[in-house]
């Protein structure tokens, strides 16, 4: 018996050496390596018990056996999770390592009271020593541990059988007749004469299946494959930084363009290297979204470079900065590029004069309308101004995830959105006091109006997208969050973004301006006013953007 032990400790131990040295470096499943060193622990356990001539190191060596049993479920139950591209949450894999540990605090009671085995004695199998006991009650808590954690894996590769289709079959179908068939073994060894201990016999066995699964994972790994392909070809250049710019490694096509980099210490900053310049300076301008492309040149060869930025766990810990020869491509656009400049430059000038031309036009239309309205001077301009203000506090804060042409179109807009009340009876428009019902209903209409002049004025002239944003603050500007407002009662997330900010610009102002028939009204009661209508009136979604904005709003108002 002691060659059986002698033997399975040999086995288990170079299964334990492969899986540390040839998939050293790679990504692949590290739990199987852990089960590895479990699995090889508990065979010096079992030799150590078969060569105690004491009962107290035939106790020591039983608690060592117990490694496995108490430790190698759960590590079990993570390396298939993690087969299966799956990460346990946090507190159940706590719960199912603390219960583990628990276990295992009650073997290890064995010679100090009798909670786990009530009686432990010397006995003998062949020509090794075993160590005999009778089970207490505690012995329970150890087959609940097992058991449960072979149920929940067989039941868990069962379910990825039937519904995971991102799994290799082959690798669910080798786990689960691994399952099965420790399950088998076990249950025999518990049938047969208990003081033969299968096993041994089954780590060997588990460590060749566990190596056979690690390489098919490889294969599967996808960061590890690119990773790979990656080191062996030379018609990339990579080269990576830390937070603090700091030099950590690149590959050899890198050197070759930066010949400095070969004596450059890892960690140090290499600031001092000409050629490396516009790497550093591109990265001092990261723009987390943005344009992070730029090029880099060398003699007669060009190569475009992507800076992207490196994570570990979720959080940003550094820059790679990738670099792709493109210098044919290059030389054409360049000569290309002499032949088209200057009618490019002609044609961006018109463009620019034309758009430029076109904006007075709609400021100057919407100027036109405001100078027949009695009751809102600078209107136009104060509401563009505090749109600028929204968005700027949305793009500082990070409110909301907005395109900056989405905000450019919005602040472009908003003069436009008031133009209907050019068809309004200058009798309802210019009335000194406030308005009756009917004429309130034929004020409303300037919504509809305004939204239908924009669109007849714009489309075809002007970008779609822009086209859309200013037809839907023209048009929306005056629904409301709880559906009450007009012209189509539009609710909540029916009313367009852009109109939602565009009516909080709009009351604000008639809030806080003076009209012919109110005062202004003072900051605070305006801002009670504002925040009582969240989620009724305005987007609730907004409030925090409102509330970062008052002190700006308040300055802004203050001195116009």
């Amino acid at each position: 018996m002691i060659a059986y032990y002698s033997v399975a400790l040999i086995l288990t131990s170079i299964n334990l050496f492969i899986f540390i040295f040839q998939f050293e470096g790679k990504k692949a499943n590290y739990y199987f390596t852990i089960c590895g060193m479990l699995m090889t622990l508990d065979c010096i356990g079992y030799l150590s018990l078969a060569l105690s001539q004491t009962l107290s190191e035939a106790v020591l060596a039983n608690k060592i056996c117990y490694l496995g049993g108490c430790f190698l479920p759960p590590v079990m139950l993570s390396a298939i999770c993690a087969v299966c591209n799956y990460q346990l949450p946090t507190w159940i894999r706590n719960l199912i390592y603390s219960y583990s540990f628990f276990v295992y605090a009650m073997i290890l009671t064995t010679g100090v009271n009798e909670f786990y085995y009530t009686e432990v004695y010397l006995d003998s199998f062949g020509d090794a020593t075993v160590l005999g006991h009778t089970y207490g009650v505690g012995h329970i808590f150890f087959y609940i541990n097992l058991y449960g954690h072979m149920i929940i894996q067989i039941i868990y590769l069962a379910y990825n059988l039937y519904k995971k289709y991102t799994v290799s079959r082959k690798n669910l179908w080798v786990l689960v007749m691994l399952e099965a068939s420790n399950t088998v073994l076990f249950l025999l060894s518990r049938m047969l004469d208990s003081s033969f201990e299968i096993m041994p016999l089954t780590y060997v066995f588990n460590g060749w299946i566990l190596i056979y699964l690690n390489r098919r994972i490889m294969m599967y790994n996808i960061e590890d494959s690119i990773t790979s392909s990656l080191e062996k070809q030379e018609s990339y250049g990579y080269i990576m930084f830390d937070n603090r710019k700091r030099y950590l490694g690149c590959n050899k096509l890198v050197r070759r363009l930066i010949p400095e980099l070969a004596y450059c210490k890892v960690d140090y900053n290499v600031k001092n290297i000409a050629k490396a310049e516009v790497i550093l300076d591109k990265i001092d301008n990261y723009a987390e979204e943005g344009d992070n492309e730029f090029d880099f040149e060398t003699g007669e060869r060009h190569y475009q470079c992507f800076l992207r930025r490196l994570w570990r766990k979720k959080k940003p810990c550094g820059y790679l900065v990738e670099m792709r020869e493109d210098t044919d491509k290059w030389s054409y656009m360049k000569l290309l590029a002499n032949y088209n400049s200057e009618l490019e430059e002609r044609v961006i000038e018109q463009t620019a004069h034309i758009t430029d031309m076109q904006a007075k036009v709609l400021v100057g239309m919407a100027n036109i309308v405001e100078n027949r309205d009695n009751n809102t001077g600078g209107h136009i301009k104060r509401t563009s101004d505090v749109i600028e203000i929204l968005l700027d506090t949305i793009q500082k804060e990070k409110i909301l995830s907005l395109d900056m042409q989405f905000c450019k179109d919005i602040i472009k807009a908003a003069p436009m959105h008031d133009l209907g009340k050019i068809g309004i009876d200058d009798k309802i428009l210019r009335k000194p006091g406030r308005l009756t019902d009917e004429e309130f209903v034929v004020m409303q209409t300037h919504a509809e109006k305004s939204a239908q002049l924009v669109e007849s004025i714009l489309q075809g002239v002007e970008e779609e997208h822009f086209v859309k944003v200013a037809i839907n603050v023209a048009r929306y500007h005056h629904e409301k969050w709880s559906g009450a407002g007009y012209p189509e009662h539009l609710k909540g997330e029916e009313i367009p973004l852009e109109a939602r900010i565009m009516a909080i610009a709009d009351v604000y102002d008639a809030l806080v301006s003076k009209r012919c028939y109110k005062e202004p009204m003072s900051f605070e009661k305006a801002y009670e006013v504002m925040m009582e209508s969240m989620g009724s009136h305005f987007d609730p979604g907004l409030k925090p953007v409102f509330v970062k904005s008052r002190e700006k709003l308040e300055e802004y108002y203050k001195n116009t």
